[in-house]
């Protein structure tokens, strides 16, 4: 059933235009929604039923494996490396050396991956003040320790709700509505990170703050589902076409249906979704997210 708050747009993703997913997942486990096709009609539908140009797909420890041998078998396919952010069932001692283990991965593997993450912070899952600061710590430690691999960096950025209010410290400020994109972008700017090299995956606002972030020079990326629910499409129009990436995050953030398993090939949602907020073509939106895409990650 779709979200009371969806309004598909009256208009129709169009055909032939070049296509880049730059956020997705390819999982060897079973994930959180039932697939509609395997791997490799995923990948079929994406480059020979549509005009796919590249798939970034996003993945951890878990699945690494799994993604590398795909990879071998398959062209325009590129990996970008991330880690779970903590949580409260994870010890700060696990993550410390789960975080180690992640390091020496990056630094040791750098040709095997185009950009690391996504990482960064939740505060929707980590509902404690003391998980909330755990978050902050590794997140910083994370982006001090790789750096220097200038590696193009995917972030995960979730502010908390009026529902994810830590209720034991009820007045403090890591509950404030925009307080993950403030800290991200303190800590991005202390740190001395070009924001050219930053893409800030799945843009969720709140609406202000996409200009914002656009106007020091990062990236945005508009997932498949903004075609069809307004909190996504909302953050559209005040963000510069040269800031803007496309992705599906599949197999979540399907264009229209909630909970429904999503695939690359739908990223043309999200240029459909583009073009109808900005009021221009599908096929200028296309052709400059996929300039913008190969300037982020080198491509």
């Amino acid at each position: 059933m779709r979200d009371k708050s969806s309004q598909i747009i009256p208009v129709q993703p169009e055909d032939d235009l070049p296509l880049v997913d730059c956020h997705c997942h390819y999982p060897d486990k079973e994930p959180y929604r039932k697939p509609l096709m395997s791997h490799q009609a995923e990948y079929d539908h994406f480059f020979e039923e549509n005009k796919g140009q590249f798939i970034i797909t996003s993945g951890s420890e878990w699945d690494y494996d799994f993604i590398q041998e795909f990879m071998e078998t398959h062209d325009r396919m590129y990996f970008t490396m991330g880690v779970v952010n903590p949580s409260d069932r994870r010890s700060s001692e696990k993550f410390n050396a789960k975080r180690r283990e992640y390091i020496d991965f990056l630094i040791n593997n750098t040709d095997k991956y185009i950009a690391i993450g996504e990482f960064g912070l939740d505060f929707h899952h980590a509902k404690t003040l003391k998980m909330r600061k755990e978050q902050v710590h590794q997140f910083k430690k994370i982006v001090q320790e790789t750096k220097q691999l200038n590696k193009p960096y995917v972030l995960h950025v979730r502010n908390p709700s009026e529902k994810d209010v830590d209720q034991k410290n009820p007045d403090h400020e890591y509950n404030g509505a925009t307080i993950c994109n403030r800290i991200i972008l303190d800590i991005l700017e202390e740190e001395e990170i070009p924001p050219s090299k930053v893409m800030w995956h799945c843009f969720s606002g709140p609406v202000e703050w996409g200009p914002k972030i656009a106007e020091k020079g990062y990236y945005l990326s508009v997932p498949s589902s903004a075609y069809g629910f307004k909190r996504w499409r909302r953050n559209i129009k005040g963000i510069p076409l040269e800031n803007i990436l496309t992705e599906t995050d599949a197999c979540f953030q399907h264009p229209f249906k909630m909970g429904t398993f999503n695939t690359p090939a739908n990223v043309k949602y999200s240029i459909a979704a583009i073009a109808h907020e900005k009021e221009i073509t599908q096929k200028q939106v296309a052709d400059q997210v996929l300039v913008n895409a190969k300037k982020l990650f080198g491509i």
